[in-house]
C-alpha cells in the first residue's frame, strides 16, 4: 500500500503527556478512544473493546455485516452474544470440555483479524458510518492478539477511510508493530506537561487508584502509595476490585483484570480459579500467547505434592499444547520430561506420553517416527490399565489415532486405516452417537485423508460428505473435499467447495490459494488473478501466491507487473529458485538475454535439478548462437531427469544444427520414447537427420508417420525428397 497520508503514533513516558494530543471520544462523530492495556481484558483487549462499542449500530442498522463476521466478533468480544446470535458453531465450538479433541491452528488469530478489518472497511464507507477514527492508549502494552491487529490495520487500511492512532511510551516492544508503523505512521512526540505532585494526599486512597485502574496506572505517586502499604491492606484492595469486575458479568475480564488481582488478593483457591479459567478458554480459543502467559502465571503457586497436582498439570499441560502450537516444540518436550521426573501419576504420564509422542511425529521440527511410536505405546499400555471402562475405551480409541499418524508418516496407510475404522467403531459401540461427536468427525475426515493417500477418492469424498453433514460450517472440510475433487480433475466441484469455505470461514489464505489453482487450469486467468490478489493482500509474505500471479502476469504480456511480484518475493526468500527462473523469463521476455542468463543460472544455483531453468536457460543459449554450451546444459539436465522428453528433444535439436546427425537421431528416439507430446514434429527432424545419414528407408518410413498425424509445414521438402509418400 502506498500511501501519503499516514497513520499516527504519538510517544511520550506519561499517559498524561500523551492524552494532551488525543482527540475527545465521540461516537456520533467517528471517533473511537479506547485502552488497549493487556491488564484490562487479555486477548484482544483493545480490538474487542473497539466492537463492544461498534457492534451494537452496525447489528441495529446493517445485520447482514455482522451475520458475515459474527465467528471474528464473537471471538473478538464475546459479551456480543446478547447483542449477536451466534450462527456458525462448529464441532470444535461447541465441545464440552472433556470432549476437546481438537484445537485450532496458530495462524486462527491471523485469520480472525482479517475478518474483522474487512467488517471495519464495509462499516468505514459514506453511506453507512464513513470516515473513523481509532485511538489506541497504551498500546505498546498490548497483548499479542492486539499486536496483530494492530500492525494488520496499519497495513491493510488507508487513513483516508480509517485513521489509526496508537499511543504509547517511545520503546515499542513489538518488533511486528514497530515496522508496520516506521513503514505507514507519523511518528508524534507528546510534549512534556510539568505537573506538581499532589500533598497530603492519603497512600491509601493513591493505592486504590492504581488498583482501580487495574494495574494499568503510571502515576508515579500512585505507584509508590500502592507500595508502600501494607500487604493486607493491598490484599484487600485487590479482593474489592475482583468482586467489583465480577459482578459486572462481562466474560472478557475474566481474561485479564479479574485474574490479575485475585494473583494479588487473599484467597488462593480464587487465584488458582481465576488463572486456570481463563487459560482453559484462551487454549480453545487458539490465543495461544495468552495460554502459555497464564500457565507460567499459575505453576508459581504450585508444587507437584499430591494436594497440588491437579492444578499443577492443568497449567503445566496447556503450556504445553501452547508452546507446540506456536512452534515451540522443544521447551514443550524439556516441560513433559519435568513432569516425568516429579510425579508417578498415570494418568499425567498418560498424557505426557502421548503429547511426547505427537511432538515427535508432527511437531518437531527434525521428526523421529521410531521414538513417537515407543511414547504411543506407552500411553496405550498405560491407558489399558484405566478401570473405567468408558474412560479406556476412549483414551485407546484416542492414542490410536495418534498411532495412524504415526503410520501414515512411515507409509504404512493400510494400517492406518484399520486402527481409525477400528477406533471408529470401537467409540461408537462404548458411547453411542450423542457422545465424543467432535472426535468421531475427526476420526472420519483422518479416514478420508488415508484413503486419498491411497488413491481411493471415491471413497474419501464419502467420508468428507458425512462429516460435512454433521459439521456444516467446519471451514477445514470443504477445503478438503475440494482438494480431492482438484486430485480427480473435478475442477468446478473443486471450486464449489473452496468458495463454501470461503464464504463460512474468517479470510483463510489456502482457500484462495487453491481456488486460484483451480481457476487457472480451467483458464478462468481473471479469477485465478483476483484470488490471488486477495491471498497477498491477507498475507503478502507467501511465496507461491507471488510466484504464481508473476506467472500470469508473465502470461498475460505484463512483465512489469510480473517483476514486481518476482522482486517482492526474491527479498523475502533470495535463492528462491522458481523465483529466479521466473525473472529469467521475464529477461527473456524484455530480451535482457544477459540479464535473463544471470538469472537462470542463478536458479540452478539454488536449486541444480530445477527442469524448467534448464529448458530455458539451453533454449537462451541456443538462440545466442552458443550452441555447445546449450548442449551441455542439456546434458547435465538429463543426468538428474532421465525421463524428461522436453530435455531430449532440445538437445536433439542442437545436436542437429551441429551436424551431429546420429546423436540427435538417438535423442529424437529418446525423446519418443519418454512419451513425447511433440511426436509428429520429432517424425520429420528425425527423418531429416536419417536422409543426412544416408538411411532414406527409415527417413521415409519416419515422414510416413509424420504425414498421418495430419498438415506438415515441411509438406514441400518431403515432396522434393519423397514424391512418393505424398502420394500415398
Amino acid at each position: 500500500m502506498t500511501q501519503t497520508q499516514k497513520h499516527r503514533w504519538i510517544v511520550g513516558q506519561t499517559r498524561a503527556d500523551r492524552e494532551a494530543l488525543h482527540p475527545a471520544a465521540d461516537a456520533g462523530q467517528g471517533i473511537f478512544v479506547i485502552d488497549a492495556h493487556r491488564n484490562l481484558r487479555g486477548p484482544y483487549t483493545a480490538a474487542g473493546e473497539l466492537l463492544r462499542q461498534l457492534i451494537p449500530t452496525v447489528q441495529k442498522h446493517w445485520p447482514e455485516l455482522v451475520e458475515r463476521h459474527v465467528v471474528e466478533v464473537l471471538s473478538f468480544a464475546p459479551e456480543l452474544r446478547d447483542v449477536v446470535q451466534a450462527s456458525r458453531e462448529t464441532l470444535t465450538s461447541l465441545a464440552i470440555p472433556e470432549e476437546r479433541t481438537r484445537f485450532y491452528a496458530r495462524v486462527r488469530t491471523q485469520r480472525l483479524t482479517h475478518g474483522v478489518i474487512e467488517l471495519l472497511q464495509k462499516i468505514a464507507v459514506p453511506e453507512r458510518m464513513g470516515r473513523l477514527q481509532f485511538v489506541f492508549e497504551n498500546a505498546g502494552d498490548c497483548e499479542h492478539t492486539d499486536n496483530e491487529f494492530f500492525a494488520t490495520i496499519l497495513r491493510r487500511i488507508h487513513p483516508a477511510q480509517i485513521e489509526v492512532t496508537l499511543s504509547s511510551k517511545p520503546e515499542m516492544e513489538w518488533p511486528m508493530v514497530r515496522e508496520a508503523l516506521d513503514k505507514y505512521a507519523e511518528r508524534i512526540e507528546a510534549p512534556v506537561i510539568q505537573r506538581t505532585a499532589p500533598s497530603g494526599a492519603d497512600p491509601l486512597e493513591l493505592a486504590k487508584r492504581f488498583v482501580q485502574s487495574d494495574g494499568t496506572s503510571d502515576v508515579a505517586e500512585e505507584i509508590a502509595a500502592y507500595e508502600s502499604i501494607a500487604d493486607e491492606q493491598r490484599q484487600a484492595l485487590h479482593d474489592q476490585r475482583a468482586e467489583e469486575l465480577e459482578a459486572l458479568d462481562q466474560f472478557s475480564l475474566t481474561l485479564g483484570a479479574i485474574p490479575w488481582h485475585r494473583e494479588r488478593g487473599s484467597s488462593r483457591e480464587a487465584m488458582l480459579q481465576g488463572l486456570k479459567v481463563p487459560m482453559d478458554y484462551c487454549l480453545n480459543m487458539g490465543f495461544y500467547e495468552a495460554c502459555l502467559d497464564l500457565g507460567i502465571r499459575g505453576r508459581k503457586f504450585v508444587d507437584w505434592s499430591k494436594e497440588n497436582l491437579e492444578y499443577m498439570w492443568a497449567f503445566m499441560t496447556k503450556s504445553t499444547n501452547s508452546l507446540a502450537a506456536l512452534g515451540r516444540t522443544e521447551e514443550a518436550e524439556e516441560l513433559y520430561n519435568w513432569a516425568r521426573e516429579n510425579t508417578d501419576n498415570p494418568g499425567a504420564l498418560m498424557q505426557a506420553a502421548y503429547a511426547t509422542s505427537m511432538l515427535h511425529t508432527r511437531h518437531h521440527q527434525v521428526r523421529n517416527h521410531d521414538t513417537a511410536r515407543y511414547w504411543i505405546n506407552q500411553a496405550l499400555e498405560l491407558a489399558a490399565n484405566i478401570s473405567e471402562e468408558k474412560m479406556r475405551n476412549f483414551r485407546t480409541v484416542f492414542y490410536n489415532n495418534g498411532l495412524a499418524l504415526i503410520e501414515m508418516h512411515v507409509g504404512n496407510h493400510e494400517e492406518a486405516l484399520r486402527l481409525v475404522m477400528e477406533g471408529y467403531d470401537r467409540l461408537v459401540e462404548t458411547h453411542g452417537l450423542e457422545q465424543h461427536k467432535l472426535h468421531r468427525s475427526v476420526l472420519m475426515n483422518n479416514k478420508s485423508h488415508i484413503l486419498s493417500a491411497l488413491k481411493r477418492y471415491e471413497e474419501a469424498l464419502e467420508e468428507l460428505n458425512q462429516v460435512i453433514e454433521i459439521d456444516p460450517n467446519y471451514p477445514e472440510y470443504h477445503f478438503d473435499r475440494g482438494n480431492v475433487y482438484s486430485k480427480i480433475g473435478r475442477l468446478e466441484e473443486a471450486i464449489a467447495n473452496y468458495t463454501r469455505g470461503i464464504e463460512i470461514s474468517p479470510p483463510f489464505p489456502e482457500l484462495h490459494y487453491n481456488r486460484a489453482s483451480a481457476y487457472n487450469r480451467l483458464g478462468e486467468t481473471e479469477k485465478a488473478m483476483a484470488d490471488y490478489s486477495y491471498l497477498l493482500e491477507i498475507e503478502p509474505t507467501h511465496i507461491d501466491g507471488r510466484l504464481n500471479r508473476a506467472t500470469l502476469y508473465l502470461e498475460a504480456g505484463d512483465t512489469e507487473a510480473a517483476r514486481l511480484d518476482v522482486l517482492e518475493g526474491l527479498a523475502l526468500e533470495p535463492q528462491h529458485a522458481q523465483l529466479l527462473c521466473t525473472l529469467g523469463l521475464i529477461e527473456m521476455a524484455e530480451e535482457q538475454m544477459e540479464a535473463a542468463e544471470k538469472a537462470l543460472r542463478a536458479a540452478l544455483a539454488a536449486d541444480e535439478t530445477l527442469l524448467e531453468a534448464y529448458v530455458n536457460l539451453s533454449v537462451l543459449l541456443f538462440e545466442k548462437e552458443d550452441v555447445h554450451g546449450s548442449v551441455e546444459i542439456l546434458t547435465t539436465a538429463i543426468g538428474h531427469h532421465p525421463q524428461a522428453d522436453v530435455l531430449y528433444f532440445n538437445r536433439a535439436w542442437a545436436m542437429q544444427s551441429l551436424e551431429r546427425f546420429e546423436e540427435a537421431v538417438e535423442d529424437y528416439t529418446q525423446a519418443l520414447q519418454a512419451g513425447s507430446g511433440d511426436a509428429q514434429e520429432i517424425f520429420y527432424q528425425r527423418g531429416a537427420c536419417l536422409m543426412e545419414l544416408g538411411r532414406e528407408e527409415e527417413a521415409f518410413a519416419d515422414w510416413k508417420l509424420h504425414l498421418a498425424d495430419g498438415e506438415s509445414p515441411y509438406l514441400d521438402t518431403i515432396q522434393q525428397l519423397a514424391p512418393a509418400l505424398t502420394h500415398l
